[in-house]
C-alpha cells in the first residue's frame, strides 16, 4: 500500500508548497559549491589569490587566512545567487499559485501528502503558444520522504494530465548537479535535448548549465 496520496493543490497549502521549494533548491548548494571549485578558472583565481597574498605578507599563515576570506566571499556570492532565483521564482509562478495553475483547464497543481503532511509537489501548464507541449514545472520532494517514489508518481500524474488532453510531450528543466533527478527522468523514459549555460553572470563564469528533458508521449 502506498504511504502517500496525490491530490489536487488548495489555497491551505500555500505556505508549505513555497517552503517546500525553497528547501529543494537550497540543496543543491554544496553539489554547486564542488562544481564550482572543480572549475580550472576558480582553481587559478584561489592559487594566484593565494601567491599574491604570500608576496605581500610574507606570511603563510595570513595568506592563508586571506585566502579563506576569499573563499567565503565567494560563498557568500553564490548564496546571493540561490535566493536571488528562489525570490524570483516565488514573485512569479509560485505568488499565486491558484492563478497560475488552477485558473485554466490546461494547468494543474498537485501536492503529494502523507500522514497529513504535504511532502511533495509539481506544477502542469501549456508552453506558451503551444498545444503540443506541456511543462513539468516546481517538482520537489521532502528530503526525508525521497526514495518511496513521490517523484515518479508526481511525474506520472503531469504524463497523465497531459495524455487526456492530447498533448504530444512533455518538458522540463533541471540543473547540472540534480544527478538523482537526471536517473529519475532517463528511467521514465525522458530524453535530454538541449543544454544552456544558466543566463547570469554566475552562470557564464561557471559555465553551469540547465538541461532540457523531453517525454514522448504514445497513444
Amino acid at each position: 500500500m502506498a504511504e502517500f496520496t496525490i491530490r489536487v493543490y488548495k489555497n491551505k497549502d500555500y505556505n508549505v508548497v513555497r517552503m517546500l521549494f525553497a528547501e529543494g533548491m537550497l540543496e543543491h548548494f554544496p553539489a554547486t559549491c564542488a562544481h564550482l571549485l572543480k572549475l580550472p578558472r576558480s582553481q587559478f583565481i584561489l592559487f594566484i589569490s593565494f601567491i599574491s597574498l604570500l608576496l605581500v605578507s610574507k606570511s603563510y599563515l595570513l595568506s592563508l587566512i586571506s585566502l579563506a576570506v576569499v573563499f567565503m566571499g565567494g560563498r557568500r556570492l553564490l548564496t546571493k545567487e540561490f535566493h536571488q532565483y528562489i525570490n524570483q521564482c516565488q514573485r512569479e509562478d509560485l505568488l499565486d499559485i491558484e492563478e497560475s495553475y488552477m485558473a485554466s483547464n490546461n494547468s494543474c497543481f498537485w501536492v503529494a501528502e502523507s500522514d497529513g503532511r504535504v511532502v511533495g509537489m509539481v506544477g502542469a501548464q501549456s508552453a506558451p503558444r503551444s498545444s503540443e507541449v506541456m511543462l513539468l514545472k516546481r517538482l520537489s520532494v521532502a528530503k526525508d520522504q525521497r526514495h518511496k517514489g513521490i517523484a515518479k508518481a508526481l511525474c506520472v500524474k503531469v504524463i497523465d494530465f497531459a495524455r487526456q488532453r492530447g498533448y504530444q510531450k512533455v518538458t522540463l528543466e533541471t540543473s547540472m548537479v540534480q544527478l538523482a533527478a537526471h536517473k529519475l527522468y532517463e528511467t521514465m523514459g525522458f530524453q535530454k535535448t538541449d543544454d544552456k549555460v544558466f543566463p547570469s553572470l554566475f552562470g557564464r563564469f561557471s559555465n553551469f548549465s540547465i538541461l532540457t528533458f523531453e517525454y514522448q508521449i504514445k497513444e
